[in-house]
């Protein structure tokens, strides 16, 4: 959960290229069976897998079961606050020639609140951020690094004004879930992972 609430808590160009790709000519698609690939996508990630060129490509896309008033970590005064979220993820992974994982790249948009369960207070949430996660050995998804840019968490009073916002981008080494680098506020990261007790007081302020 504190994973999760961490990750809560992270025309003109277009056209010409749209206009380019669409007067080149497209090569042959390969379908290719998911489960040939190394690691092989979940089934739930609806994966459509096709040979393009010297490597594999997956379009995928999928949502999380709704998550519904669960224990979040967060403690206010001695109370941990409810936390809801609901996300859905559209995204790419590449592969080698040799079907073994090279990059997974996603983008995922969630939306939710922590709520006190005493007060009946809440904060709702919206996120919306970029995950690319570059593999250092190729198949092996514990290697490398994942950056996550964007705007992670911005959290408001329903009907009301923001009250924190967690953007900006961080890299993570996968092997040790050490944070390499960061920049932008994460009072997530401040809270749960350098334990500054007073990183979320904006958050508690308004549910208390």
């Amino acid at each position: 959960m504190r994973t999760a609430l961490i990750h809560v808590v992270r025309l003109t160009v277009l056209a010409a290229i749209a206009t380019a790709l669409l007067a080149a000519p497209v090569a042959a698609r390969e379908p290719v069976d998911p489960t040939t690939l190394t690691p092989a996508p979940p089934d739930f990630f609806n994966a459509t897998c096709y040979a393009q060129g010297r490597g594999i490509t997956c379009d995928l896309a999928f949502s999380d079961p709704d998550i519904v008033d669960e224990p979040g970590g967060v403690v206010c005064d001695g109370i941990e606050l409810l936390f809801s979220q609901t996300r859905s993820v559209v995204g790419k992974r590449f592969y080698d020639g040799a079907g073994l994982l090279l990059q997974r790249h996603f983008r995922e948009s969630m939306t939710g609140s922590l709520r006190n369960p005493v007060t009946g207070l809440e904060v709702d949430f919206v996120a919306h951020d970029t995950v690319i996660h570059d593999l250092g050995v190729p198949g092996d998804v514990t290697t490398g690094t994942t950056s996550i840019t964007g705007q992670p968490s911005r959290f408001f009073v329903p009907g009301g004004g923001t009250v924190l916002v967690d953007a900006g981008r961080l890299i993570l080494d996968e092997s040790t879930g050490e944070i390499l680098s960061s920049h932008g506020p994460h009072h997530f990261d401040d809270y749960f992972v350098r334990g500054d007790s007073h990183a979320l007081d904006p958050i508690c302020d308004a549910v208390s």
